[in-house]
């Protein structure tokens, strides 16, 4: 008989566990894990860097059906918990222009270190040992079942199915008649419409993303990579969450960049004007390749279709307004595709609800709890999802441990 068994050995089951037993390190917790390795979404998380949390902290960070809810837990919580955590765990942090990573650099270090403090805090493991259902106390597995007070869903989502995401989580949740909100890949790359983008492939390009959607105009500035077919970069995941859901008609033409944020639309059309008058038997492509990358410029020559061995005195002023107006608002229609392969996180899940707001017990099943990747709060990048993910985990720890 356990106090507690928690499923799933990613971040957030692992920051549940260890902050049970500093609150009380008499209690019996048992962590079962599905895969052969503990956490290996956090051990790849931030380019292998492992970006925890983040200096910025608020509404605009987070994503969910029920406003209220982000409201509510920007407010009760901090970035100060998650880096008071990671250092009592003997994990120290660093800022870097407000990201958090580990002095290490090393995402799967942290995992290790985790792992590694579990054990020594009396915490059992058991992988490759999935989970089948939950019911009146107990843990089914597929081998064996287990007996426990209290139990912490913290499997986390489909997303990144190489590294183990399922939706093995989600049929739990279905078991005990909890409702959830739709599920969509979230922090994804965003597929556009357009054929001639596979000329600018591998091109990366810092500017300005802004998505218009409706009423409603996201803005998000960074470096852009350029794909086959797809525009990805943390500009475009963090967008990517808007774009989910919608319909064709609303995503039309929705989607401009601007890869030339530093000057105004006035200020590149006065600057190619100036470049005309002083180099005038210079071509066009020569001209563009003094600002942007050369595969850029190609694809966007291809794309309004401007010889680029046309001489500079020779570009009539419509043309000088259309390379201007293409550099400044290139415009794209998303297309929805959806690929939780390459998705970091999952949009949507368990209904707020559903839970305890504030220790994410499960309203219908008192001594349940849902933290982390599989509830209806996504973060954008920025160490916001692992943030979420232990601080979640500490809540509903924390309960327990109380009681």
């Amino acid at each position: 008989m356990y106090d507690l068994i928690i499923i799933g050995a990613g971040v957030s089951g692992l920051a549940a566990a260890i902050c049970a037993k500093w609150e009380n390190p008499q209690l019996k917790i048992l962590i079962l894990e599905k895969q052969s390795k503990c956490g290996r979404k956090l051990s790849a998380s931030g380019n292998g860097k492992c970006n925890v949390t983040n200096k910025v902290f608020n509404e605009d960070c987070y994503h969910s059906s029920d406003k209220g809810f982000i409201a509510d837990f920007v407010k009760e919580h901090s970035n100060s918990e998650v880096i008071d955590f990671f250092n009592k765990c003997g994990i120290p942090l660093y800022d870097d222009k407000g990201y958090y990573y580990p002095i290490s650099n090393q995402a799967k270090q942290v995992t290790y270190k985790l792992v590694d403090l579990c054990s020594r805090l009396g915490v059992e493991i058991i992988t490759d040992n999935e989970v089948i259902e939950v019911r009146d106390k107990t843990v089914i597995a597929k081998d064996t079942e287990y007996k426990t007070s209290n139990i912490i869903i913290a499997c986390g989502s489909n997303a990144w199915d190489k590294l183990g995401g399922s939706s093995s989580g989600y049929e739990l949740i279905k078991k005990l008649g909890i409702s959830m909100t739709n599920i969509a890949p979230g922090l994804t790359p965003i597929y556009v419409a357009d054929d001639k983008l596979k000329y600018a492939k591998g091109v990366r390009i810092n500017g300005t993303a802004t998505l218009h959607i409706n009423d409603s105009v996201i803005k998000e500035r960074g470096q852009i990579q350029i794909n086959e077919d797809n525009l990805s970069g943390i500009a475009m995941m963090n967008l990517s969450c808007f774009v989910a859901g919608l319909d064709k008609e609303s995503l039309e033409s929705s989607l401009w960049l601007d890869v030339m944020p530093a000057f105004t639309w006035d200020e590149l059309k006065e600057y190619i004007t100036n470049e005309i008058t002083n180099n005038n038997n210079e071509n066009v492509r020569i001209m563009l390749e003094g600002f942007l990358p050369s595969a850029f410029v190609d694809y966007l020559l291809l794309r309004i279709s401007i010889n680029g061995d046309i001489l500079l005195e020779k570009l009539k002023e419509k043309q000088i307004n259309k390379i201007t107006s293409n550099i400044k608002k290139l415009t794209f229609t998303p297309v929805l595709q959806s690929d939780y392969s390459r998705a970091q996180v999952s949009l949507g899940g368990v209904a707020i609800s559903e839970i305890d707001a504030k220790t994410f017990e499960c309203m219908k099943h008192p001594g349940v709890y849902v933290v982390g990747e599989l509830l209806d709060m996504t973060g954008k990048c920025g160490g916001y999802n692992i943030s979420f993910a232990v601080l979640s985990g500490m809540a509903a720890a924390k309960d327990i441990a109380g009681k």
